[in-house]
């Protein structure tokens, strides 16, 4: 190749410089990635609310309802909740303190709790659910379920839960629940 077959072409050479400019200057955009908790892709946008609510334990809707200021109670309940607010509220104080919760339903006096590894063994793990089921407090108003599994194999096996566990969950709510009434009388 002669060196006189190449020409200088400098409006092509400023053309390609701007060209360069341009495409760096586009390369310097950022985008924010965030991280993705898995709850968000599990669970509906009310149940992530509720499952925030709920694991912050302050200034809650719920706690600012039952026994904010302006609370307006009427024989043990509160308008707007279905069941009576002390058996919730120790039921949520009590569940949510020692594991993570699931769901949480005011409306329907449901809360359930996510599966929780005991401590020191891997291989088992438990479930609590509550149901709130009376507008009065009253021990029949609450159902206490904890579910216990132990792993084998890869897999989970459903093993029998002494009864007395249950019964002692219920007795500690429903004695925490007095408590909670006696305090704002």
């Amino acid at each position: 190749m002669q060196l006189n077959s190449l020409k200088f072409y400098p409006k092509a050479l400023i053309l390609i410089t701007i060209s360069l400019f341009i495409l760096q200057s586009c390369s310097s955009v950022t985008t924010k990635t965030e991280k993705l908790d898995i709850n968000d892709v599990i669970y509906s946008k009310k149940q992530q609310h509720e499952r925030r609510i709920a694991e912050s334990g302050k200034n809650t809707f719920v706690r600012d309802m039952l026994f904010g200021k302006d609370s307006n109670t009427n024989n043990g309940t509160v308008s707007g909740l279905s069941v009576n607010p002390y058996l919730w509220k120790a039921s949520l104080d009590i569940i949510s303190s020692t594991m993570p919760l699931a769901s949480v339903d005011s409306n329907s006096g449901i809360i359930i709790s996510d599966w929780y590894n005991i401590k020191g063994k891997k291989n088992e793990r438990v479930k609590i659910s509550v149901l709130v089921t009376s507008k009065e407090l009253r021990a029949d108003g609450l159902k206490v379920s904890i579910f216990k599994q132990v792993q084998k194999s890869n897999s989970w096996n459903n093993i029998e839960i002494n009864p007395k566990i249950t019964l002692n969950l219920e007795r500690k709510i429903i004695r925490k629940a007095a408590m909670l009434e006696n305090t704002s009388n």
